[in-house]
């Protein structure tokens, strides 16, 4: 691609379109920052006293208000063996925390956490409501019973569910305390993934950092072949179409129970050509978020968001190796 033709194309990019949200350490602790990849444009929307490792974010609808969770789940597991990029191991004193922020003026207060379950996911409705979804063990007496009695609710396990039963809670942060909205027999396959109020969360990192997909066909020949010499022998797998937007890329797609991750084992898809991405630093031992909005392809470490890389046609735009729970930012 000419550099006319590139500029043509960022001057004409959506402003929106190239504005990322992040995480970035400091040596204050950790800024939640707000940059615009097209002009380099920053803005720190508030800086936390916490160690960056394991946060994922998520934001009300009108962006007036945002979530920041750090957690030991929070981080990226290689497929198998050794990962392009380690994590460090979290120390014994690593605490999970959750915050919320005002973006406009940076104000923030840490919040409790839900007080009952595991926290999974958390996000805000259409209503701006704070929601946290958490998942409880059953007692052994519970399990053999076949139901659980919450607050006078009786919670009938599915006896055919492939996992172990678990409680599944949907709580609402109001009146500073998380208030209890719904519960649900689930188990340790589905977890959170089948409840009602998951549809209802907006934008968030968890979401957009997920390497699950639905796979597509590959049924042109010529692509084929090209793929198949850089099929590697570990993990278990197969190339698979991976369509967003109007995006088409080849991805080697991993088995996990029922679904099929994206690994780090990317290519863009033009005509009959595998193209590979320029700097893209993930290998297919990595497990890969696929980010697209309109033409632009953001690809980083899936879950932590890290090591990311936006893309505009053939060219890389912007990079971090320091950033996490990297994402576009809501429209």
């Amino acid at each position: 691609m000419s550099l006319s033709l590139l500029a043509a194309l960022l001057l004409h990019a959506s402003p929106a379109e190239a504005t990322l949200s992040l995480l970035e350490p400091t040596a204050r602790g950790c800024d939640w920052v707000r940059v615009n990849a097209r002009t380099s444009e920053r803005r720190i929307l508030t800086t936390l006293e916490v160690d960056c490792q394991g946060g994922t974010t998520a934001l009300s609808k009108d962006g007036l208000r945002g979530a920041l969770r750090f957690w030991r789940g929070g981080v990226s597991a290689p497929v198998l063996g050794r990962p392009t990029f380690p994590e460090k191991f979290p120390s014994p004193a690593f605490k999970d925390r959750l915050f919320e922020v005002e973006t406009a003026t940076g104000a923030h207060q840490e919040l409790p956490l839900p007080p009952i379950g595991e926290l999974i996911e958390f996000g805000y409705d259409a209503s701006q409501r704070l929601l946290g979804l958490t998942v409880q063990r059953v007692t052994p007496e519970q399990e053999h019973a076949g139901f659980a009695e919450v607050e006078g609710q009786r919670i009938v396990f599915d006896s055919e569910a492939p996992g172990h039963p678990l409680l599944a809670h949907a709580f609402v942060f109001r009146d500073k305390a998380w208030v209890r909205l719904t519960t649900e027999a689930t188990d340790s396959i589905r977890g959170i993934r089948g409840m009602v109020l998951r549809k209802k969360l907006g934008d968030r990192a968890s979401a957009a950092l997920d390497p699950r997909f639905t796979p597509g066909d590959l049924d042109d020949n010529t692509l084929l072949d090209q793929l198949d010499t850089l099929a590697p022998e570990q993990p278990e797998g197969e190339w698979s179409l991976l369509k967003r937007g109007g995006m088409s890329l080849a991805v080697w797609a991993t088995p996990f129970e029922d679904d099929m991750l994206s690994t780090g084992l990317v290519r863009r898809v033009e005509g009959h050509q595998a193209l590979a991405l320029p700097g893209h630093a993930l290998h297919a031992n990595d497990l890969a978020g696929v980010q697209v909005r309109g033409t632009w392809l953001l690809v980083t470490l899936a879950d932590s968001g890290g090591h990311p890389r936006l893309y505009r046609g053939k060219t890389l735009v912007w990079s971090s190796e320091t950033a996490r729970a990297v994402t576009f930012w809501p429209r």
